[in-house]
């Protein structure tokens, strides 16, 4: 087990700019984030621009850092759920687009949004069951491409009040396909549920999952701290990663609010310091 750095932590500032201070830092392995902003601009990493994503290619190579994955984009619109067909297709081919890219800068691994609503804002059974089944055949169609080109595809665990953030559900839906398409499992998302079973329910679903986010959390909000900044046992998280022999990447995703944008370098020395220790269990 390996660590790596989600871009997000970058979110506000081009991605070509931050990838020199990640490396220097010590991270050789990366998601590359792939959302706008709040006002749907892609500043951080425009991947619908051949020449940006070329650039980047480039770069990645000259830095020695591994794209292990891409965080494919969601934004206001975005929903694998929704009932009205030309917004789903629009979203599966956002995503189908992604992976596209992905492949080109050589990654593996495709981590995507289930759905893009929240459970409130459904009106009932009928409409969440309808929902369900568009995630399913949305699924289904990005894994007929990402199966051709080779890639992992792995469904996020979304924050509780999402639709499709139900483990049995995602773990359910995944396993109806061979093991090139799993779960990304969030550590927040996951203890904002389950809390005190948090590691119960990583065990019981430990065969599917193919990557993480890494994140620390207080318990009430979606705080994406660095690991030990909050109330998640670190070690015992750890120890049954071992024990489940998960062999991928200890990936942070931290919000770009926790960056010390003053001395981003040494903010990221010491993170990648930090976790080195955790997952070596020093």
């Amino acid at each position: 087990m390996n660590l790596g750095l989600s871009t997000s932590l970058f979110c506000d500032i081009p991605l070509n700019e931050a990838l020199p201070i990640i490396s220097q830092a010590g991270f050789k392995t990366v998601e590359i984030w792939a959302s706008p902003d709040s006002l749907c601009r892609y500043v951080h990493f425009d991947y619908r621009n051949p020449n940006e994503v070329e650039n980047i290619k480039r770069q990645l190579f000259s830095l020695g850092i591994q794209p292990l994955s891409l965080h494919s984009p969601f934004y206001p619109s975005f929903d694998l759920s929704h009932i009205d067909r030309s917004i789903q297709q629009e979203s599966v081919n956002a995503t189908l687009a992604a992976a596209e890219v992905l492949k080109e800068i050589g990654g593996k691994v495709l981590v995507v949004h289930p759905s893009g609503i929240e459970m409130s804002r459904i009106s009932s059974r009928e409409e969440e069951k309808s929902r369900l089944d568009q995630i399913e055949k949305s699924i289904d169609l990005i894994y007929q491409s990402i199966e051709k080109w080779g890639l992992v595809l792995a469904l996020e665990t979304l924050l509780p009040s999402f639709l499709g953030s139900d483990l049995e559900f995602l773990f359910q839906l995944v396993s109806r396909y061979p093991q090139n398409v799993g779960i990304c499992f969030d550590t927040g998302h996951v203890f904002l549920k389950h809390k005190e079973h948090f590691i119960l329910r990583y065990k019981e679903i430990a065969n599917r999952v193919v990557a993480l986010h890494v994140q620390d959390t207080f318990g009430e909000h979606d705080d994406h701290l660095p690991p030990g900044e909050g109330i998640i046992r670190w070690k015992d998280f750890i120890e049954s990663l071992k024990e489940k022999n998960f062999q991928s990447t200890f990936l942070l995703e931290l919000s770009s609010q926790r960056l010390d944008k003053n001395n981003p370098r040494n903010f990221l020395s010491k993170l990648y310091e930090h976790g080195i220790e955790l997952i070596n269990g020093l």
